[in-house]
């Protein structure tokens, strides 16, 4: 009998608060209604207070499962696309992403996607632990939807553009991802025996590795008759 745990209770319990939080940031991008913005805005802190909950009663009281460290992540990835997607659209009472941080957030994602499947299909599983530096990434591109969602259009009435840095800090630190996670993918799969050359490579080009010596050796004996003309 499967056993669901009290911290994977609560992850199903915040992706079900995402389509919350999807219609009414939605709803108050296009209409500007003030109920929207404050239902999207509970939706978004009940879900991110609820994540610290779950991960400290999995810790404290050891309720840590296989499935939670399924459900935990997606939770936190749909809920952090989500706002992104949404914040990338124009809009008269949202600030809007620069194309080039969701094009670094998306590809990055992407990237690491495409890798899992490729390290999972030829390794089995896949052993790349988080990185400091990508937990990073993800808290300031947490912080840069929180910041467009609770300061709105008008950033909170600052005159700075703190929005433009926060997005090109959160850039930064997701680009430098991939010099941490390629590596690491690249060396797993040089691992695998199926990296290397098969056999029948291998015979292939030790023919190709005979027959250059045998061309080579014609000319080589040549060059030794001419020497020895020479020498005569």
């Amino acid at each position: 009998m499967l056993v669901v745990t009290i911290p994977n209770y609560i992850s199903i319990f915040r992706l079900m608060i995402i389509p919350v939080f999807v219609i009414a940031l939605l709803d108050f991008s296009e209409s500007g209604v003030e109920i929207s913005w404050w239902t999207a805005v509970i939706a978004f802190c009940v879900a991110s207070i609820s994540d610290g909950i779950d991960g400290y009663i999995a810790r404290r009281f050891k309720q840590r499962s296989e499935l939670g460290t399924f459900l935990d992540p997606m939770a936190d990835k749909l809920l952090l696309l989500s706002g992104l997607i949404i914040l990338s659209f124009s809009s008269n009472h949202l600030p809007k992403l620069p194309v080039w941080m969701i094009g670094m957030v998306f590809g990055r994602d992407l990237f690491l996607l495409l890798g899992f499947f490729v390290i999972t299909y030829w390794c089995g599983k896949m052993k790349i632990q988080p990185h400091f530096l990508s937990k990073c990434a993800t808290v300031l591109q947490m912080f840069v939807v929180a910041w467009g969602v609770l300061g709105r259009k008008d950033q909170f009435g600052l005159e700075t553009d703190l929005f433009f840095w926060w997005c090109l800090l959160a850039t930064i630190c997701t680009g430098l991802t991939f010099l941490i996670y390629f590596p690491a993918g690249v060396a797993q799969l040089r691992a695998v025996p199926a990296s290397s050359p098969s056999k029948d490579q291998s015979r292939q080009l030790l023919r190709m590795d005979i027959e250059l010596d045998q061309s080579a050796c014609p000319s080589d004996k040549k060059n030794i008759h001419k020497n020895e003309d020479m020498n005569v």
